[in-house]
């Protein structure tokens, strides 16, 4: 039977997950647009593109969230090592999806079709209910 610590854990990783995604693709854009790096035209294309991306990641507005994330990925591991693995995987994948949908959204990113986007998070929502009780029918 999975516990409640558990249920928390793998949702708190499906948090930091998704709510550090909108985040993350938001700073990445802003930097991207600011970035005015100047580099000589013997360097080739792979070296400029390394250098751009050294820049970017030097912005707070990209690595904090990377950070946060990244934070989400050992609580993942951990959690891995203590729970059942066809159960984390999905619960922490599809909640990291409803949490990206929703932040996106709050922070004003356009949705296309919004009763769609809804329809879809009560689905994976659901569909994470289901993962969770026949987990618990299997254990007893």
């Amino acid at each position: 039977m999975i516990s409640s610590a558990e249920t928390i854990s793998l949702l708190l990783v499906g948090a930091l997950w998704g709510c550090t995604n909108p985040f993350m693709r938001q700073g990445s854009i802003e930097s991207k647009n600011n970035s005015t790096i100047n580099t000589s035209q013997d360097e080739g294309e792979e070296t400029k593109s390394v250098i751009k991306s050294l820049f970017r990641l030097a912005k707070i507005k990209v690595w904090l969230p990377y950070l946060i994330n990244q934070l989400g990925s050992l609580l993942f591991y951990k959690q891995l090592a203590s729970s059942n693995l066809t159960l984390s995987v999905p619960v922490c994948n599809a909640t990291a999806m409803v949490f990206s949908c929703i932040t996106s959204f709050l922070l004003g990113e356009r949705l296309n079709q919004p009763g769609r986007a809804a329809v879809g998070i009560i689905l994976v929502l659901s569909g994470v209910q289901i993962c969770m009780y026949s987990s618990n029918e299997s254990s007893n």
